[in-house]
């Protein structure tokens, strides 16, 4: 048969004339009838929705996964088009691939998510579509439907995927990076956990908390995130919004049900977190819900001995005021590097810690590693307001380390005047000798320091 009646039954297909159609097939011509664009009469009739006349093509013979010169279309991604659902059923029906692309890389669900028709979504699916396909420019059915908004098919989509879980993880992660709300609740609403975790093991709970978003906690949370879901080495969300010091996250974790006492792999707790990077107010909500101040992690650091390493003075106070009466005696003598909470906070000169521990009871004479005490450490640094501080509540003056020397020894040693000044105020004893044998005179003098030296021989010391 010739291009002429090819042109005659184009012309009945596209006017919808079944009649006309049957018989031009009857005659013989061809199923395959195309147009100068390679648009076959099958595409024609399935865009159009004549059912009749697409059923009668392809009882003919018409090949069902054709694809046209221009745009490489095939009859079901034009159904699918214009929303043809009955007709797209009938292609499927007849062998219709489901997941063919045109040189875009496009497929008919790509279509039909752009489109946001929910039935042809759901009957796609339903044939098999493949929701992980990605055209050219690396756009899938999902981020397509995500992109127009179209918020019913999204949620076909989803409900078509709920045992994938590293396709809900990917698309979890993708609404929290994107800081969009409405498409947790379309997640949400389709019945999805919304705990899956990501390739690092963080829920999405943990990723908004690391985002600082809270209106996104907020969400997540009002439709049943676990706010005491942990990673693989113990981390939660409190942890996290610990770490970063947001009060208004971790407040909603804590109303939440979110656990303070619970601990890493590391044995760190959120307040432990707070405490490391400062948070003040981070630190004070912790605690007035019941944060355990003298809870300690694997290396045997509490918050108090945290704060004391980091120097922060105001922290170690607040969580000073926290500590049992019964357990404050031990917490101050527990060591962390050889050093006692006294000691550290001396070796930070840190006059206003040194403070508050002396008036929370701390025994000022307790040595560190050593035998050297707070007053060793203050005089061998020079640290002369601490080291008065500490003589004033009661440090021995005349007390030995293991090797014998003296804070007034240290003191000299190291060229500190304004400390050998103190200590002989406060009675030290200028002749005492360590276990070398070696005075503070003599030890000023193997320096050099003849200021100290002449001071220590006025205040009576001998050669």
């Amino acid at each position: 048969m010739g291009s002429t009646q090819d042109s005659t039954l184009i012309r009945a297909v596209k006017t919808g004339n079944i009649i006309h159609t049957r018989a031009l097939l009857a005659k013989g011509v061809n199923a395959n009838a195309k147009d100068q664009d390679g648009v076959t009469v099958l595409m024609l009739a399935a865009r159009a929705g004549y059912i009749d006349i697409v059923q009668t093509l392809l009882e003919k013979g018409a090949e069902v996964n054709y694809t046209s010169k221009r745009y490489g279309l095939t009859a079901l991604m034009l159904a699918v088009a214009h929303g043809q659902l009955n007709t797209i059923k009938l292609l499927l029906a007849h062998g219709a691939n489901v997941n063919a692309k045109n040189p875009n890389g496009s497929t008919a669900l790509m279509v039909a998510c752009l489109k946001g028709n929910v039935e042809v979504i759901r009957l796609l699916v339903s044939a098999g579509a493949d929701l992980h396909l990605r055209d050219h420019q690396q756009q899938t059915a999902f981020t397509l439907a995500l992109s127009a908004s179209h918020w019913d098919g999204i949620k076909t989509l989803l409900e078509s995927v709920v045992g994938s879980q590293e396709f809900i993880s990917a698309v979890l992660t993708e609404a929290i990076q994107q800081r969009n709300l409405k498409l947790i609740q379309v997640i949400a609403s389709a019945g999805i956990n919304i705990n899956i975790p990501n390739n690092d093991g963080e829920t999405p709970l943990m990723q908004a908390v690391d985002l600082n978003h809270l209106e996104m906690v907020k969400t997540l949370i009002q439709f049943g995130a676990d706010v005491n879901a942990t990673t693989e080495d113990g981390g939660t969300a409190l942890m996290a919004a610990a770490a970063s010091g947001n009060v208004a996250i971790a407040s909603q974790l804590l109303d939440a049900g979110a656990k303070i006492a619970a601990q890493d792999q590391d044995g760190e707790t959120a307040l432990h977190l707070a405490v490391v990077e400062g948070h003040a107010a981070m630190v004070e909500l912790l605690v007035s819900w019941g944060a355990d101040v003298s809870i300690a992690n694997r290396l045997g650091d509490t918050p108090v001995m945290v704060a004391l390493l980091q120097g922060y003075s105001s922290i170690c106070a607040s969580l000073l005021q926290r500590v049992s009466p019964d357990n404050l005696p031990q917490l101050l003598k527990t060591k962390i590097f050889g050093e006692t909470a006294l000691t550290l906070a001396t070796l930070h000169n840190d006059l206003e810690t040194v403070k508050v521990l002396l008036e929370s009871g701390v025994d000022v004479n307790v040595p560190a590693d050593a035998g050297k005490t707070a007053l060793m450490k203050a005089g061998e640094r020079g640290y002369t307001p601490v080291l008065r501080a500490l003589l004033a509540h009661g440090a021995q003056v005349n007390q030995q380390d293991e090797v014998g020397a003296t804070a007034l020894m240290w003191a000299a040693h190291r060229g500190h005047l304004e400390a050998v000044q103190a200590l002989i105020e406060a009675g030290a004893d200028v002749n005492l000798r360590n276990q070398g044998g070696c005075t503070a005179l003599m030890l000023a003098e193997f320096q050099g320091d003849k200021a100290i030296a002449k001071y220590l021989r006025n205040a009576n010391a001998q050669d």
